[in-house]
């Protein structure tokens, strides 16, 4: 009897172990929070990662919007302003994460360059997954906009903060080979073109607004079309001056020899040196070969007559204390070319912006100019009218307080060997991402 019973025993034993069923109901049911949790996390996942897509977007054009200010004013708290106006008008939000700015770069390839970088740390938002997760979800991106291409070299720079910088008007045409016009001018025009006027140039570009007007062509080879609010351009002879010692460097005077029509004067012979003429005013009758060195006008007026012609290589004329070029037109003017080595490499003319108040220059009537080398007139401002140029010349830069051609004028760039300062016009700049 008792083997009997042991063996209905063993037998439902048997029986349940081969019972799954309720073990399965037991381990589903054990199984499902993990099973959920899981769609939840993935399904929270691909939302993070779209969150922050958007915010890498948001990095990127904000740190395009920073570069563009940058490459425009050269203001770094305007380039952070612009930064993070742009990111909040995007997926930015303050109160939930944080926003640097960094110009240049203080990490990664671009480091110390001229560029723009951004860091965005962000809390995305979580829903569910809260259940699993003890910290917040944080998305951390950066891009880094830096002011790429190669700037066009200007050949004509108005430094005037205000008002018309650069005006070309009437029937005149202006041919500025291989180089750019810019005005640092915030005004609106500030580059100003109408008539009849025929441009062929690299660029044209102003930091203001540029109005361009007229039936005859204008051509910019380097840039689609002229530029407006773009970065001032930095004067290249910003830290030029008069020589130092100049007051104690004793007056001389011109040398005439002859009577009337038989006149002929000479300058004093600086010997390589400095030599100051104060004299009142000086007629310029005839062609004045000068010696090389550097010739300091202090107070004087240079008076052109017909035929009257400065000539001479190697030489810097300075003018100061109210200083004047008068009446240079017709079949007269200069044939100087700048020295290429020393304090005033490449300089032609120079106007000291201590001494000389604002006042105009005009060169007119066909006259016949050759001038290698930089005429640089900070505080003074230059009207070619009338058909003055400089074609003759390999390298003619115009820096002046303001520039207007009312005349045809050309100017050419191979300024290399001459020794000018190198104006870099904001011409092709352009803002490109590379982070």
């Amino acid at each position: 009897m008792f083997h009997h019973y042991l063996k209905i025993f063993q037998d439902d034993f048997s029986r349940f172990a081969k019972d799954r069923r309720g073990a399965t109901s037991i381990v589903f049911a054990i199984s499902v929070p993990a099973i959920l949790g899981s769609i939840i996390l993935m399904t929270e996942v691909g939302y993070w990662r779209v969150k922050k897509a958007d915010l890498q977007a948001t990095a990127d054009m904000a740190a395009l919007a920073g570069a563009y200010e940058y490459m425009r004013h050269e203001n770094k708290p305007l380039a952070k302003m612009a930064v993070y106006a742009d990111a909040s008008d995007n997926t930015f939000v303050a109160s939930s994460g944080s926003l640097t700015t960094q110009i240049p770069p203080v990490s990664g390839a671009f480091t110390g360059k001229d560029a723009v970088q951004v860091t965005i740390e962000q809390q995305i938002p979580t829903f569910l997954s809260d259940i699993f997760l003890s910290e917040p979800v944080m998305a951390k991106v950066s891009a880094v906009a830096k002011l790429g291409g190669e700037s066009v070299e200007a050949c004509v720079l108005s430094l005037a903060g205000n008002g018309t910088g650069i005006s070309i008007g009437g029937s005149v045409t202006v041919t500025s080979d291989g180089c750019g016009l810019h005005a640092n001018s915030i005004a609106n025009p500030a580059f100003n073109v109408w008539g009849s006027a025929e441009i062929t140039a690299a660029c044209a570009s102003s930091s203001g607004g540029t109005q361009i007007s007229g039936p005859k062509p204008k051509i910019w080879s380097e840039c689609p079309d002229p530029l407006s609010n773009q970065r001032s351009v930095d004067d290249p002879y910003t830290n030029l001056d008069v020589p130092s010692d100049i007051d104690a460097v004793p007056c001389q005077s011109p040398i005439i020899t002859g009577n009337g029509s038989n006149a002929n004067m000479t300058f004093p012979d600086p010997d390589g040196d400095v030599v100051k003429i104060c004299d009142d005013e000086i007629d310029i009758k005839n062609e004045i070969e000068l010696e090389p060195g550097v010739y300091v006008f202090d107070g004087t007026e240079l008076e052109f007559g017909n035929g009257g012609f400065i000539a001479g290589d190697d030489v810097t004329l300075i003018f100061m204390n109210d200083a004047e070029i008068d009446n240079v037109n017709g079949g007269n003017g200069f044939d100087i070319a700048a020295p290429s080595t020393g304090d005033y490499a490449g300089i032609a003319i120079y106007a000291d912006r201590n001494s000389m108040p604002l006042n105009t220059w005009k060169f007119a009537g066909n006259s016949d100019m050759s001038i290698l080398g930089a005429i640089y007139t900070p505080t003074l401002d230059l009207e070619y009218t009338g058909g003055a140029g400089t074609n003759a010349t390999e390298c003619t830069q115009l820096v002046a307080n303001r520039v207007s051609f009312i005349g045809n004028s050309g100017f050419k760039n191979n300024c290399e060997p001459v020794g000018t300062g190198t104006i870099l016009g904001p011409g092709a700049s352009f803002v490109v991402l590379v982070e």
